[in-house]
């Protein structure tokens, strides 16, 4: 009797390695169920189980990057066929059930409300029907169409939520319609003793301003972004299972709640995702161009630059073209307002409260003392740094550099929250994604020349 065809397996490759599912892609699904569980169990502030679950989810990630394309021993274990539709059922499963039970917003309420949740539990059903009859795309497009819907169906239901965030982006673009700077603005948050300072790079605002101009709402620039990720990240290899991993991005837990909040990280993910997509597809100069721009949103995306100058298919003097560019498009706003711009873009996040509502060891080490707590995230961090670099720079995984840098950071930081986690739970997907095809794998590794590499790269449109 013929073999089942392997789950998703629209190809009609026969070759038994291509059956099976690389150990980093499972290591790098089962981190971000972890994340997005961790992330739901929050009353108030996270408790132990929650700090425990990311914690695990992090050694995963570092187990996945240690593990990825072609190591010796382990690193070139394959999950046999059954073995993977079992673990891949199960985590849809398990996603389903995490809908059912962390689901909802915080501000939504009537029939939108109602509406939204009822589309996200059906958008996780449909994945895991689609999963178990081995059709990874029926489960991505169920999940653009469903989710999206959801998330639109939120928006509707929390018109004027009592968010800092989203009356901070929609004020500064309402400004910005009028050619003022976002540094310089002011506005009467509803929640009393809120900022009134634009906390970020200006280019966060920018992009979100025309949202807001169409649809009176920056928030469907979020959603737009969650769904082209999913896409994108269904693109990170041939191997048309990659889709099921744009369908987990959209069915992690809360992503409803995290539209509504209007967090600016969905912009963060797009972007990498495109420049990583652009270089696979040799368009280095779109990647020039979707990399500067993720280096205008937010002041800790430029964790990315050592990495993106470490990478070989990116390298130093198209990262150095990035930030230039990113760096030309800020100062105009930096030297209209440069009081304003510190206190917001640096001085604030710098002086920013530390709060017992992080999801990370921060807390815990500072009531030891202070100084371990700065010490262990710079420790974490520049070790995290120096470790991907050196494997970025052979050979290895951008994305996959990207995640074990962003999870160690968000295990450390000060401030972590439910939006980044999210952000690291989409980079971590995009790797283990990118992994089914063996992507990233480097010259020094193979010994083949980049242009003898043509099955790890996409072909070029005609």
């Amino acid at each position: 009797m013929a073999r089942a065809k392997v789950l998703g397996s629209g190809d009609r490759s026969s070759a038994d390695g291509e059956r099976r599912l690389p150990m980093a892609s499972l290591l790098a699904i089962a981190a971000v169920l972890c994340f997005g569980i961790g992330d739901g169990l929050r009353g108030g502030k996270y408790g132990t189980g929650a700090i425990v679950l990311v914690l695990l989810g992090v050694v995963l990630v570092w187990s996945a990057s240690r593990s990825a394309y072609g190591r010796p021993g382990y690193g070139r274990l394959l999950v046999s066929e059954r073995n993977t539709r079992i673990a891949v059922g199960l985590v849809f499963e398990v996603l389903f059930i995490a809908e059912l039970r962390f689901r909802g917003d915080l501000y939504g309420t009537g029939r939108a409300e109602t509406v939204s949740i009822v589309l996200v539990i059906l958008a996780a059903a449909a994945a895991l029907v689609f999963v178990i009859l081995r059709l990874p795309r029926g489960a991505l497009a169920a999940s653009v169409l469903l989710v999206g819907g959801a998330c639109i169906a939120i928006v509707i239901a929390s018109p004027g939520p009592r968010l800092d965030v989203w009356e901070m982006f929609q004020a500064v673009s309402r400004g910005l319609l009028h050619a003022h700077n976002v540094y310089t603005q002011h506005w009467s948050p509803k929640l009393p003793g809120q900022a009134t300072i634009y906390a970020y790079f200006p280019g966060a605002a920018v992009v979100l301003t025309p949202f807001y101009a169409l649809f009176g709402d920056v928030r469907f620039g979020i959603i737009l972004a969650f769904l082209v990720s999913a896409v994108l990240i269904g693109r990170m290899a041939r191997d048309p299972r990659a889709e099921m991993f744009g369908a987990m991005l959209l069915l992690f837990p809360y992503l409803t709640f995290s539209v509504e909040q209007s967090w600016s990280e969905p912009l963060t993910l797009v972007a990498l995702l495109l420049m990583v997509w652009a270089v696979k597809s040799e368009r280095h100069g779109w990647a020039i161009v979707a990399f500067a721009a993720l280096l205008t949103f937010q002041q800790y995306d430029l964790v990315f630059v050592p990495l993106a100058a470490a990478w070989t298919d990116f390298g130093v003097k198209r990262t150095a073209v990035s930030v230039a560019l990113a760096a030309a498009f800020v100062a105009p706003w930096a030297l209209a307002a440069p009081h304003p711009f510190v206190q917001g873009a640096i001085v604030y996040n710098i002086h920013y409260v530390f709060s017992y509502l992080s999801l990370s060891l921060f807390h815990q080490l500072s009531d030891v003392s202070g100084a371990l707590a700065y010490g262990a995230l710079v420790a974490g961090v520049g070790t995290a740094l120096v470790v991907t670099m050196k494997s970025v720079h052979n050979g290895e995984s951008f994305l996959m550099g990207s995640s074990v840098v962003l999870v160690t950071l968000d295990l450390f930081d000060k401030v972590s929250r439910f939006n980044e986690w999210e952000l690291a739970a989409g980079v971590v997907l995009a790797a283990g994604a990118e992994a089914l095809g063996g992507a990233g794998r480097g010259e020094r590794r193979t010994g083949r020349s980049v242009q003898d590499r043509g099955s790890m790269r996409w072909p070029r449109a005609a």
